[in-house]
């Protein structure tokens, strides 16, 4: 619990507030018209009317109905754990692409509650409808605003298909373009766009701060022996993610889901590494991309000192067994990652052995650039090569590749 707090402590501060305190309270069952005890309220009155403080935060989602409660009683807004982690998303989106996505959560969490927001008597042109009235000078308000809400979530949701479908055209490309993609995975500020920046020289903006980077970007990497590769930086994932923030950013997730490999990045630094861990596994799970090919790189071990550095990646090494120590700030520990990389993006190869003949050593170039060439050997009618390629671009070799029965 104690992590949590401070992690909701990092997002209202990223959010853009003041933190002047926090509290727990520790109950047998969640209280149903105000989420907390009566009791608390009042405590949280006094402060308020002292001057404490003008929102309260929330790490739990409330229901509609206990949040106006709150706010009826505290005479001051209350926020949701998934109205801060939504307001900092819509600071940092910075496209057209992450804009909309953030618009259509917001309004997905909104809709509910709209009761509330205008009184239940208050009426377009100030007049009353009948019972069973519809549409009209006598509509309520409320009705009106539902209707808004919806006909704007409608057509996000257009507009979120043709960025999906934009996706799928570019990934599609990628597939022509014969090279594996990756995709950098973790929990929020685990050091992802650092990592990305350090590979490629993307240029992506990071920083200390949660959710910085909401857009992904994809730049290529080159791997040992000459290989490239496509790795995309993702959003950040965090512990309570809102369903709403995943269903939104569905067209964004897919570059996980439909990746060739995945790059788990951890915060090696951090007391709730684990636990951090976990919450990454949970949401690969639910996107289906958990039994991908993986390398885990332990970030940030520049931080630590040798003695917490081995009790890090001795606790972290049961559950990934082969992880990669890094500092994407320090650029440490890049071969070593490199060649994990390498080595995982290789799940389904296909051996090859080919004569190219002289004149075409474009065919070897293309061989080094989607897999890899082991070993050459010049011979009577061009260059024998010994290899491999992912399966899916063995076809493109076909016409080289020497039978059985050739000396």
């Amino acid at each position: 619990m104690h992590e949590q707090m401070v992690e909701l402590a990092d997002l209202a501060r990223t959010a853009g507030a003041d933190v002047v305190g926090s509290d727990v309270q520790r109950r047998s069952q969640v209280d149903a018209r105000h989420f907390i005890g009566m009791g608390k309220v009042e405590e949280l009155r006094d402060m308020k009317l002292e001057g404490g403080f003008d929102v309260i935060m929330c790490n739990e989602d409330l229901s509609p109905r206990q949040q106006r409660n709150l706010e009826l009683e505290l005479k001051t807004r209350v926020l949701d754990r998934t109205e801060v982690i939504l307001e900092i998303f819509a600071q940092h989106a910075r496209t057209h692409e992450g804009r909309l996505q953030v618009e259509a959560a917001r309004l997905h969490h909104l809709l509910p509650r709209l009761i509330g927001a205008y009184a239940y008597d208050r009426q377009v042109g100030g007049r009353r409808g009948g019972v069973g009235a519809r549409g009209g000078f006598g509509e309520q308000q409320i009705e009106v605003e539902r209707r808004r809400i919806r006909r704007r979530m409608r057509d996000l949701e257009r507009q979120i298909e043709q960025v999906r479908t934009q996706r799928h055209q570019q990934r599609a490309g990628r597939r022509r373009a014969a090279l594996e993609t990756a995709a950098i995975v973790g929990y929020t500020n685990a050091g992802k766009s650092t990592l990305l920046n350090a590979l490629t020289g993307a240029g992506v903006r990071a920083e200390q701060r949660l959710f910085v980077t909401l857009d992904p970007t994809t730049r290529k990497v080159e791997l040992p022996a000459g290989r490239e590769l496509l790795i995309t930086d993702t959003v950040g994932f965090i512990q309570k993610l809102p369903t709403d923030l995943v269903a939104a950013f569905r067209a964004t997730l897919e570059e996980v889901t439909e990746a060739d490999l995945i790059v788990q990045v951890l915060d090696a630094s951090s007391p709730a590494v684990e636990e951090q861990a976990a919450t990454v596994e949970k949401i690969l799970g639910e996107l289906g991309a958990a039994g991908k090919p993986r390398v885990v790189a332990l970030n940030k071990v520049d931080l630590l000192g040798p003695a917490s550095r081995r009790r890090a990646i001795g606790a972290l090494s049961g559950q990934y067994p082969g992880a990669v120590p890094i500092s994407a700030t320090n650029q440490t520990g890049f071969t070593e990652l490199l060649d994990a990389m390498d080595r995982a993006s290789r799940s389904d190869i296909v051996n090859l052995e080919i004569l190219v003949p002289y004149g075409s050593e474009r065919v070897l170039a293309a061989l080094r650039k989607v897999g890899g060439v082991e070993r050459t050997e010049y011979v009577d009618g061009g260059t024998r090569a010994w290899g491999w390629t992912p399966r899916h671009e063995a076809p493109r070799f076909e016409a080289y590749k020497v039978s059985s029965g050739t000396s």
